[in-house]
């Protein structure tokens, strides 16, 4: 399969792979599960933070600019903790140890979603950095879809899901039947039905991204262990132009 899409679920993590008009979805206990499909795939779009900041750098570049584009829908991009604090035994500790990296303490949410952190950033250093492995997310990737304008409401309203799902559904003809079969086909307690269309819109955009690819920021941004640390969508608005988008990269 040449376009990859992966979000992180209750069950793991779901993909949705496309190439062509065909396609095959399911979820799959951990990351390396997928390792012999990731290494076929021209690109595979992640919702998973990938490279992390530090004390040079306590927010990173990435976030705060996706946070400017999004505007109003800015809170959906959360502050990724330091690296050092994915080995904490518990909450208090690695808040604890956020607070002394990056001057800040660390949101629930962020711990929450502290394993799948560690096994992606495992993975990625283990399986040598891979660079068709690439951070996107969802509210991004919607934004450039719909030419630029940020998808009104809540994805976990019937409205707000059904607009979203609709405006994949022109661009891949197959979205609501790959949503229907994963969810007839795993429990609510492996899959909730936003992990499905995160995971859709971030296989349709690597389809898209035949059009370019467009990073946030634009010149190379790593970690301290070289891990980049990009947020990227399709330059689907104006392709071949950034007409219209502010980019700022300047750091703050």
């Amino acid at each position: 399969m040449d376009w990859i899409g992966i979000d992180g679920c209750r069950g793991g993590w779901v993909y949705i792979a496309l190439e062509g008009g065909k396609w095959k979805a399911g979820v799959k206990s951990s990351i390396q599960e997928l390792h012999q499909l990731l290494l076929k795939a021209r690109l595979v779009l992640i919702d998973m933070p990938m490279g992390f900041p530090d004390f040079c750098e306590p927010v990173r570049s990435c976030d705060r600019l996706a946070r400017k584009l999004l505007g109003k829908k800015a809170s959906s991009i959360f502050p990724v903790p330091a690296r050092e604090t994915l080995n904490a035994l518990n909450y208090e500790e690695a808040n604890k140890v956020n607070r002394e990296i990056l001057g800040r303490g660390l949101s629930r949410q962020s711990w929450g979603i502290a394993p799948k952190l560690k096994e992606l950033d495992e993975y990625l250093r283990s399986s040598g950095k891979r660079v068709n492995i690439r951070e996107a997310h969802p509210e991004v990737l919607f934004w450039s879809l719909n030419h630029g304008k940020v998808v009104e409401g809540n994805k976990k309203t019937n409205k707000g899901f059904v607009d979203r799902i609709n405006l994949l559904q022109i661009l891949f003809p197959g979205g609501w039947e790959i949503y229907n079969y994963l969810q007839e086909s795993y429990s609510r307690k492996e899959i909730g039905p936003d992990d499905i269309l995160d995971a859709l819109v971030l296989a349709v955009s690597a389809r898209m991204s035949i059009m370019g690819l467009i990073s946030l920021p634009e010149e190379k941004d790593l970690d301290l262990l070289g891990m980049s640390r990009e947020i990227v969508y399709p330059d689907y608005y104006f392709p071949g132009s950034r007409k219209g988008v502010v980019i700022r990269t300047k750091k703050k």
